[in-house]
């Protein structure tokens, strides 16, 4: 260990020497650098700075000390209201002497009558007596013990209705009748039936709105849709084939004596203007279904349906039967691109499979009235067709609304019964027999007539009943409000749609040119 003594160091070496506090001309050391020890004058000097602060005396109270307590007899005067001039946090605050625990009452002596009886006994509530008797009893009862279900059967209390008072009680002591929570989704129902509104003002209701809010949600891949009930519309009504009142009737026959006599005139003016006339009906017809399909859920392509729907007609005239699969073929791809490039994005496959269907329907069964134009005599030929069709409609209409009693196909056409469907492939037979074949129209003859009458016995009511069928699915009553009392083209020319192809072909096997 080293002995040698103490040696202080001179003042140079001091003043040399690096320090944490102040250098003389205020210039501050590194904290690092070395502790210096300083002399009595420099500590004074400090000292009187105002920077620091003195230390505090031996009975200086210090931060965090508690307080002496006030005097006894400090008790301070407080006058309200204060002066103007008076400001209360001058004013010394009384102390707070704290109240003595008030003492117990031995539970065994009767009470005192301070505190108010809660529950009256059944001796009224001016009996004061003590309840000894009553606390001795839980003294001297002892345990109950419950190691078994039946223990439990027995209650804790015998008797509460000591319990019950006859004041009116609220909020969740409240016991009386009160409706239950899932009252509130409830509603009343009445006795009275409503009345059904009247057959001419049922209808079933249309989409609106934007397509967001008009497309009604389809059912799932797999599920059926919910059937419409067969007298939604026709209740009421006898059955009959579509018929109507008298008034109804009249306008109905109006309006086909009109188109009769349109088609006639254009007609007499040659094939060419005969096509662009089924040219438009193929297009008005088309129109009218992609709506429907529309209103009914669907997102088709109307545009590029139409488009090619008139492209059926005209490409059957210019090019004949061989263009068909053409464009047909077209369409498909033409309507996959569509919804590939995101012109509709809604369901794809559904509405693609419709946009199809509405062209093969419309456009390819309508473009065979184009297929019998070109036949050297294919305005008669088409003349013939149209007016066995009309025939077979009227028919079907008299005997219905007079002999028809048995219904066809009451879930799909309930007004379509089996005595009008006969009575119109009758009268289509006699028409065309004595029309086309006995007053002559060239190049039909008898035999020829009676065929087509046949045929069109067949097909005209089969495209009615489909027609009826997508009808009753998209919930509609007419596909159309064009033509009065008969609703739309589509309406009008359903069966005609069906006959046409089968008329075709009838001429190419029978030679009829």
């Amino acid at each position: 260990m080293d002995q040698r003594p103490f040696r202080e160091r001179p003042d140079d070496d001091t003043e040399a020497m690096p320090t944490a506090g102040n250098r003389p001309g205020g210039e501050r050391g590194d904290p690092t650098e070395g502790v210096r020890i300083i002399g009595d004058d420099e500590a004074a000097e400090v000292m009187e700075r105002g920077d620091v602060a003195p230390r505090r005396g031996m009975g200086t109270p210090k931060y965090g000390d508690r307080p002496e307590a006030p005097p006894e007899d400090a008790r301070p005067a407080l006058r309200f209201p204060l002066s103007a001039s008076g400001d209360a946090s001058d004013m010394a605050r009384p102390r707070v002497s704290g109240s003595p625990a008030p003492p117990m009452q031995p539970w065994t002596e009767p009470p005192s009558g301070e505190v108010p009886v809660i529950v009256p006994e059944a001796k009224g509530d001016d009996d004061t007596g003590d309840d000894l008797e009553a606390w001795s009893s839980f003294a001297t009862s002892g345990p109950r013990w419950r190691d078994q279900s039946r223990d439990w059967e027995k209650p804790d209390y015998d008797d509460t209705s000591m319990l019950h008072d006859d004041e009116t009680r609220v909020g969740a002591l409240d016991t009386s009748d009160r409706p239950a929570p899932d009252d509130f989704f409830s509603f009343d129902e009445y006795d009275d039936e409503v009345a059904p509104p009247p057959p001419a003002a049922r209808r079933v209701e249309r989409a609106a709105g934007p397509p967001d809010q008009a497309l009604r949600e389809r059912p799932p891949r797999g599920s059926t849709r919910m059937p419409v009930e067969p007298d939604e519309w026709d209740e009421g009504t006898p059955p009959a084939d579509e018929g109507g009142g008298g008034g109804e009737l009249r306008q109905r026959v109006l309006t086909a004596a009109v188109l009769a006599a349109a088609a006639l005139i254009v007609f007499a003016l040659g094939p060419g203007p005969a096509v662009v006339l089924v040219t438009a009906v193929v297009a008005v017809c088309a129109g009218e279904l992609f709506d429907s399909l529309r209103r009914g859920g669907y997102q088709p392509a109307t545009l590029l349906g139409l488009v090619a729907s008139v492209s059926m007609v005209a490409a059957a005239y210019w090019k004949g039967e061989g263009a068909l699969p053409l464009v047909l073929g077209l369409t498909v791809v033409f309507t996959l691109l569509w919804y590939l490039v995101g012109v509709t994005r809604v369901a794809p496959t559904m509405n693609l499979s419709v946009t199809v269907f509405g062209v093969a329907y419309v456009g390819l069964l309508g473009s065979f009235a184009a297929l019998i134009l070109t036949f050297p005599n294919g305005i008669g030929v088409l003349i013939g067709v149209v007016v066995a069709v009309a025939a077979a409609d009227a028919g079907a209409l008299f005997v219905g609304q007079r002999f028809g009693r048995r219904l066809l196909a009451p879930d799909i056409s309930p007004n379509k019964t089996v005595e009008g469907v006969v009575g119109g492939g009758l009268v289509a037979v006699v028409v065309s027999w004595l029309l086309l074949g006995v007053i002559g129209l060239h190049p039909w003859e008898p035999g020829t007539a009676v065929a087509l009458g046949l045929v069109v016995a067949v097909a005209a009511p089969l495209g009615d009943l489909c027609q009826s069928m997508l009808k009753r699915d998209l919930e509609l009553k007419d596909m159309g409000s064009v033509l009065p009392g008969h609703g739309g083209l589509i309406d009008r020319f359903d069966a005609l749609l069906f006959v046409l192809p089968a008329a075709y072909y009838l001429c190419r096997l029978l030679e009829i040119f």
